[in-house]
């Protein structure tokens, strides 16, 4: 039997990210470095899982232009594409604007909201430890039920279901109850503070994570400079981070959710997948791009 197989299902976008030193001014000029990258949370996540040596099966969907472009980006890190191509719609597009440890984004979400999950090889799903999917995945598909479903038959199968909740506006516009309906069969939740909050109807994190406890085996909370936290068997751990100044935070949540993946599917508690999360993170904001 070969090494286990994490498989990751979401959005590919692209990334146009403008790193400011000063806050933007409206109606004129502000000084920026830009960069023009490919993206996309999930398919972040399985670029960085690849660079740790994990296989690592990506399904997503992308304009039909664009399919041998990312299929031939995402060979060349390491990962296995499964690609929709869709033929109406152009493929996702994200401006970010990141300033020291914030990030403001307008995103086009473009031929995401169309996966069909058609591309996915049976044995795919039948050889993955893990399955890792994000909210993105929910907050704009047309059918999100199917998403829902296809959540429920992975954990039926025996298959580790990870969830990044993703972002914090979209899941104000979904609605935070439909979201944690659509994801109960997941066996981790990954969230950030404000997420967290949103999720919960808590503004306190700690009795926020206790919440979220009662309805996933386990729950990381990150929290930026402050590190993590991490639920599992009733009992909250926090993760250190380590200090550096950071230059674009832009996929940091992504980077960290492949160190969890990572770890887990090498047999590693959610505790120490999580302090190999951190490390990894702490990586990601040191650069300009949300992969390695």
């Amino acid at each position: 039997m070969g090494s286990p197989r994490v498989l990751i299902v979401g959005d590919v976008m692209d990334d146009v990210v403008a790193v400011i030193s000063r806050p933007l001014r409206p109606d004129t000029d502000t000084p920026a470095r830009i960069e023009r990258t490919s993206g996309g949370s999930a398919a972040n996540t399985a670029v960085w899982l690849a660079q740790e040596s994990v296989a690592v099966d990506f399904v997503g969907r992308v304009g039909a232009a664009d399919c041998d472009r990312f299929a031939t980006e995402f060979r060349s890190a390491g990962v296995s594409p499964y690609l929709e191509a869709d033929a109406e719609r152009t493929t996702g597009t994200i401006v970010i604007i990141a300033q020291g440890q914030s990030r403001s984004m307008a995103t086009d979400r473009g031929a995401n909201v169309a996966l069909e999950l058609s591309a996915i090889p049976e044995d795919s799903l039948v050889g993955a430890s893990w399955l890792h999917v994000t909210g993105y995945s929910f907050f704009h598909h047309d059918h999100a039920e199917v998403m829902s479903a296809f959540v429920t038959e992975a954990a039926h199968r025996g298959v580790g279901v990870m969830v990044d909740a993703s972002s914090s506006g979209f899941l104000e516009d979904f609605g935070p109850e439909r979201f944690l309906d659509l994801i109960s069969s997941a066996r981790v939740l990954r969230c950030n503070e404000q997420e967290a909050q949103i999720l919960s109807g808590s503004v306190d994190v700690d009795d926020a994570i206790a919440m979220l406890a009662t309805r996933f085996p386990s729950v990381i909370v990150t929290r930026g400079a402050k590190g993590a936290l991490v639920w599992e068997d009733g009992s909250s751990h926090h993760i250190e981070a380590p200090h550096l100044s950071v230059v674009d935070p832009t996929g940091a949540g992504d980077s960290f959710n492949a160190g969890i993946l990572a770890g887990l599917a090498g047999g590693a508690s959610i505790v120490a997948s999580a302090q190999r999360a951190i490390e990894l993170s702490a990586r990601c904001v040191t650069q300009v791009g949300a992969r390695p």
